[in-house]
């Protein structure tokens, strides 16, 4: 049983106990209000979250809801940080024994997940992917310069999604030098934990947002479907390259133009094929939009790795899916290729 389970059996129990007295007085003090916006702001996964609530509620509580949601992201954190010492990833990443390792639960779905969409994208999404991140300057040392060929080549022998079994309630490696890196999937995965807590609490319009990974619920202040906006690659530019309208829908990114190092033979990018140990170059964003966020912030990485012909295909194999996928042309300008449904679910009225 999660932490998050535990506190909403608890609630349970709470709320039951209340409901018989103040269901009257709640009851008329909500229908008498017009719906406000309550903020919740934060830090998390080394960068920033933003919640929105839409809510008639006479008054809630925002220091004691910041620090139930502080709470829930903490535990993933602790789970799955690659940059804290104890965490659960980084005790899997340094255990060298070949028997199965035991995952707490939300751990377990995020690999189980990461792993599906293994499958799917025929290996281009692959959370094996830190000691080759590493090499490059990406990862928790943080030491960027490029390794060379036979580095990568060494490299190459011991990652790879086939070093991993999935277990009942673990995962086991088949060599002692095998590590995680869940950071592509994380953040999608906290915004859908977020979620399900306010989904519990009964809210039904809100917006969460994890470093740029959101799910938009219901209607904002106004009444109006969610519009988020979605970065251009060219980081002059002043506006966004799009907006998108969210119906109960999550948007994840991904992009080559935050996160890389020059060296005199051209730019290093932090995202790296896992089948070739090289950091990508062909695609310089992209963005997909599906139910839930776990999948569109894995799907955003692997359409990075994929590429656009690659990419595109697939989006359109999966249901409840759509995408944008943005390169340079010939000219460097930027080009925007959607997928065949992705202006009917985004681009709402």
């Amino acid at each position: 049983m999660t932490a998050l389970d535990k506190y909403l059996i608890k609630l349970k129990l709470i709320k039951a106990q209340l409901l018989l007295g103040f269901f009257i007085i709640v009851g008329f003090s909500t229908c008498s209000q017009k719906p406000k916006e309550v903020l919740i702001e934060g830090l998390t996964m080394g960068t920033s979250y933003t919640i929105k609530i839409i809510t008639k509620e006479a008054q809630i509580n925002v220091d004691n809801m910041t620090y139930l949601i502080d709470s829930i992201l903490v535990e993933i954190n602790n789970q799955m940080s690659t940059y804290i010492e104890k965490s659960e990833i980084n005790r899997f990443n340094h255990y060298t024994g070949t028997d199965p390792f035991p995952l707490s639960p939300e751990f377990y779905r995020v690999v189980e997940r990461a792993l599906f969409w293994t499958e799917k994208t025929h290996g281009a999404f692959d959370i094996t992917i830190l000691p080759l991140v590493s090499i490059w300057g990406f990862g928790p040392s943080g030491k960027q310069s490029p390794p060379s060929e036979n580095d990568v080549l060494a490299v190459l022998n011991y990652s790879g999604y086939e070093q991993l079994t999935l277990h009942l309630s673990g995962v086991q490696k088949k060599s002692p030098n095998v590590m995680l890196d869940v950071n592509a999937i994380a953040k999608g995965f906290g915004v859908d934990e977020v979620s399900r807590f306010l989904n519990f609490k009964g809210f039904n319009n809100y917006m969460v947002e994890i470093g740029g990974e959101v799910y938009c619920k219901g209607v904002n202040e106004k009444g109006k479907i969610w519009r988020i906006g979605i970065e251009s690659p060219n980081l002059k530019d002043t506006d966004f390259m799009d907006i998108a309208s969210l119906n109960n829908k999550a948007m994840a990114s991904s992009g080559n133009y935050r996160n890389y190092y020059s060296t005199p033979s051209g730019d290093v990018t932090h995202i790296v094929d896992p089948s070739t140990g090289q950091p990508v170059s062909e695609i310089s964003a992209t963005t997909v939009i599906a139910d839930n966020c776990i999948d569109a912030d894995a799907l955003a990485t692997a359409l990075m790795v994929m590429g656009v012909e690659k990419g595109l295909a697939l989006i359109e194999e999966l249901d409840e899916v759509e995408g944008v996928i943005v390169k340079r042309n010939e000219n460097m300008e930027l080009e925007k290729i959607y997928s065949s449904g992705f202006i009917k679910v985004a681009f709402l009225p």
